[in-house]
């Protein structure tokens, strides 16, 4: 009889033992952590498309936005610069906001993906010299010339019915976009100055499989703890979150630093919005205007 009571308690410790180590790897979130209250945080100021608005006019100089000479300007007066990208058919990441190329060709229903190099080259020799779209190698061989700038990308999924049938793309194409940021990054030494920032996870869980030196941030409009809570079960480094939605505050924010994490907040578009962020004391800001 004690044999038995011996066996049974030896085999429900080992039971208990291996849930334990399943268990071990999967991190611990803690809703109500000890707050500890992080002073002078000083922000780095992330360059808003480059251009921080559409258009630019510089010493009489016309710069739009998400071009090659926003990324200078964005680089030569901030900390950084932000800039929205997407992938071509031929596989080449360019830099360009919006869901369709309409405002470029209004004969042509394309889109970024499901045009190739040859066809944007082609649409490009159409277009003024400050309005061309240009490439993130182009920024990163730019960026190699700049001491310690930070360059995040928006990556962007989601695109007009005439281009892509379901609007949201696939993973088979958010997995390759995360593929090629890896590999410029990797070729120009820039791993430590690239953030990713997005809200299709397959971008991100694609770059933490591979490398922890490209840090990556799930973006958030709202419902700020339900986000937090997914990127540390996630291990993400952090969040890109709207800084206009009332579920940001320095208490969440705070409660965010103390899990280890960083966040950008988008977007401060106006002078008088400049302290609030600041006060916020996040570690990235992207910005329109210079601080």
């Amino acid at each position: 009889m004690k044999l038995k009571i011996f066996i049974i308690v030896l085999i429900t410790s080992s039971i208990l033992s291996i849930l334990s180590c399943n268990n071990s790897s999967k991190p611990t979130i803690n809703k109500n952590p000890k707050i500890e209250k992080h002073v002078n945080v000083i922000p780095k100021i992330i360059a808003h498309r480059g251009t921080g608005s559409e258009i630019k006019i510089i010493n009489e100089d016309t710069i739009f936005e998400n071009t090659l000479a926003a990324v200078k300007y964005g680089f030569d007066n901030f900390d950084g610069v932000e800039s929205d990208i997407q992938m071509s058919k031929s596989g080449t990441i360019w830099l360009f906001h919006n869901d369709d190329l309409y405002c470029f060709d209004t004969l042509s229903p394309k889109c970024i993906p499901s045009s190739t190099d040859k066809e944007i080259i082609e649409l490009n020799t159409k277009l003024p010299y400050w309005r061309q779209l240009c490439t993130l190698e182009d920024v990163y061989k730019y960026q190699t010339t700049v001491d310690n700038k930070y360059l995040s990308l928006d990556v962007k999924g989601y695109f007009k019915t005439t281009c892509i049938k379901n609007r949201n793309i696939s993973d088979e194409y958010m997995h390759n976009i995360a593929k090629e940021i890896i590999r410029l990054a990797k070729k120009y030494n820039l791993e430590n100055n690239t953030l990713v920032e997005t809200d299709y996870k397959e971008v991100l869980n694609t770059i933490k499989n591979e490398t922890s030196t490209i840090e990556c941030y799930l973006l958030g409009y709202s419902n700020f703890t339900d986000k937090l809570n997914y990127a540390i079960e996630k291990r993400y480094d952090g969040l890109s979150f709207n800084m206009n939605d009332t579920s940001l505050n320095i208490k969440n924010i705070e409660l965010l630093h103390n899990h280890k994490l960083k966040i950008q907040i988008w977007t401060v578009n106006i002078a008088k919005k400049k302290n609030h962020a600041i006060g916020l004391q996040p570690d990235f800001i992207q910005s329109d205007v210079v601080f």
